[in-house]
């Protein structure tokens, strides 16, 4: 079945509880050029050529990363990980509530976690080019030594109903659905782009890093 490919939108998925940062709100965290993770991500969705990108989070998480223009889109079953957020960014994509079917308003969406400073218009535009020059479902990137990055990927919107079947029986991995789903890796040779902020030494190391070139 030919899927459409053209129509697509961002979420930056922020709706975790941080734990490992003390429960701090990592999309206020700054990047280290003055803007917050959730601006950064936000400015480069855009260089990419995402003009309509959401947060997955609440209006305050919103306000606090400095983004009160970017829409706030709350997680329908809270709570339960990524996925859930994943689910809410599909079902605003998509034009379908919980109650039933909308129109399509897009055809897939970027997704990217909020705690990947590295990630750039270059990547993103990658992603894009791949999803609309293949066939799969699902891309996500791929790093050099193979292993994925469940939450830096573009996923078209009719998976929707695999994400809520999936979450009904209580199987709350992404990267496992995602494979599931045949999704296709792209490669990427510079692993920095996928640094993950998990924590305050996190930040302190990728402030080196960046540091460095």
């Amino acid at each position: 079945m030919t899927i459409e490919r053209d129509r697509i939108g961002g979420a930056i998925l922020a709706g975790g509880r941080a734990r490992r940062y003390g429960g701090a709100n990592k999309a206020s965290l700054d990047v280290g050029d003055g803007r917050t993770l959730l601006e950064h991500l936000w400015s480069e969705l855009s260089a990419a050529g995402v003009d309509d990108v959401i947060v997955c989070a609440n209006d305050e998480t919103a306000r606090a990363a400095n983004a009160p223009g970017l829409p706030a889109v709350p997680d329908n079953r809270p709570h339960l990980g990524p996925l859930s957020g994943v689910e809410a960014a599909l079902a605003h994509f998509a034009g379908l509530g919980l109650d039933g079917p909308g129109e399509p308003r897009y055809d897939a969406t970027v997704l990217l976690a909020c705690d990947m400073p590295g990630v750039n218009a270059s990547v993103i535009s990658t992603l894009i080019g791949a999803f609309r020059g293949g066939s799969a479902r699902i891309v996500v990137a791929e790093t050099a030594d193979f292993s994925w990055q469940p939450l830096c990927s573009v996923v078209h919107n009719g998976i929707l109903a695999d994400v809520r079947a999936a979450m009904d029986a209580g199987r709350l991995g992404v990267q496992r659905l995602w494979r599931e789903l045949g999704a296709v890796g792209i490669r990427f040779a510079d692993d920095r782009a996928f640094f993950n902020v998990n924590t305050p030494e996190d930040m302190a190391r990728w402030q080196e890093l960046r540091r460095g070139g």
